[in-house]
């Protein structure tokens, strides 16, 4: 009789498990078993069997972990469904080329957290409220603080100095879709196998439903944290890779704010990719710069954003858009981060305007600490011609503090 209930106490657990599994939204499949197959049958040569059977371990270690996320997931309607009540109103959206401010304006916005709210890197990577709550009780969340995103290794030192992140900074939302759905352009980062980029930077090719799935739930985990810091509050975003997304974002969130900034392409495309092949060999262990088509893809796959951005920011109407440039804005800080303030209506405090100014003087005396290339990108005139548009419009835009509304 005994071994009856514990058979049927198993079978029950084991199915909601599995339906947990069924109902949650992650991973996207079909990516997630892509990888697989390149693991087992790429023949890239710069991959060898540790790098492999490392990449193995991390695949393994998602899918086992993937039924407490899951079930945590789907709990969270019947624990917490007032969450689905929160409403996401005026949300900022950062949309820039890599190494060209984002993370500093995000998370300087996101500092003020009578304001704005960001999501934390581990928040995206654990996208549940009882899984916040249950860290937060423990102690984790601060023990994460703690906690270098790249490791400990000397790359790992490098590229802090170059991208400061720790599992409980604000971060980027594309953590989410490389992460959670194994369905970004940075997955390649952990699998550095380039005949894979083309199942990894398709989302304008997935499914409607896919799309539409996908962005359902970011909604869903942006309402979450919402919930989770309360208040009335401002939802603060950067996506360096959802150019392909950016139609669909704005038909989701119509009132949006979509801020850009733009850098002229030999400064940011240098940083780019002595940072990119830091954090492949943070992520992977692979050298890729032994990758033949390495570079040659890095290199098109920015040229396709560039292009994706411009066409979006000169379709949006003047009142939706805010176009930054990389020196004006790291010149200028309190004053670039004030127009986003009335762009939203909102007036900047004594204490806030103290700070931004005490950040513009910090931000003069830094040293980067690091050096990164000197070549040219010709592919990009395009891009930098836009560029010196910007800026020529964000010097006129700080000069007069006027607003199109």
């Amino acid at each position: 009789m005994l071994v009856s209930i514990i058979s049927l106490v198993f079978t029950a657990v084991l199915l909601i498990i599995i339906g947990a599994v069924f109902l949650t939204p992650f991973p996207h499949w079909p990516t997630y078993f892509k990888i697989w197959h390149h693991i087992i049958f790429d023949r890239e040569p710069s991959i060898g069997f540790k790098d492999r059977r490392k990449q193995a371990f991390y695949l393994l270690n998602y899918a086992i972990k993937l039924p407490f996320i899951a079930l945590c997931w789907c709990l969270d309607d019947l624990l917490f469904p007032q969450y689905r009540q929160q409403v996401i109103r005026t949300p900022v959206f950062v949309v820039a080329q890599p190494r060209s401010a984002t993370t500093f304006l995000h998370r300087t916005l996101a500092s003020d957290e009578k304001t704005f709210f960001g999501i934390r890197l581990l928040e995206w990577r654990y996208p549940s409220i009882l899984l916040q709550k249950l860290f937060q009780a423990t102690g984790f969340l601060e023990r994460m603080s703690q906690v270098n995103y790249w490791g400990n290794s000397d790359q790992a030192k490098f590229a802090e100095k170059m991208h400061y992140s720790y599992l409980n900074d604000y971060e980027d939302d594309g953590f989410l879709f490389e992460e959670c759905f194994f369905h970004q352009f940075y997955v390649i980062n952990r699998f550095p196998y380039p005949k894979l980029l083309d199942s990894l930077n398709n989302f304008s090719k997935l499914s409607q439903k896919t799309q539409e799935r996908m962005l359902r739930t970011q909604y869903q985990v942006i309402q979450k944290v919402l919930y989770l810091r309360g208040g009335n509050l401002i939802y603060i975003s950067k996506d360096n890779e959802c150019c392909q997304r950016l139609e669909m974002m704005r038909s989701l969130y119509p009132d949006a704010l979509f801020i850009t900034i733009t850098r002229p392409s030999e400064r940011f495309m240098n940083s780019y990719i002595t940072l990119i092949n830091q954090s492949a060999y943070c992520k992977s262990g692979v050298n890729v710069s032994q990758i033949p088509d390495w570079e040659s893809m890095q290199r098109s796959v920015r040229v396709e954003a560039a292009n994706q951005t411009i066409q979006f920011f000169e379709g949006l109407p003047e009142k939706q858009k805010l176009c930054f440039s990389f020196d004006r804005l790291t010149q200028n800080i309190k004053d670039s981060v004030e127009l986003v303030y009335r762009y939203l209506g909102i007036s900047l405090t004594p204490e806030q305007i103290e700070y931004l100014e005490n950040l513009d003087t910090q931000q003069n005396l830094r040293d980067a600490g690091y050096k990164t290339g000197n070549e040219q990108f010709q592919e990009f005139e395009f891009f930098d011609r836009f560029a010196a548009e910007v800026d020529k419009n964000h010097a006129a835009l700080l000069q007069s503090g006027n607003l199109i509304k």
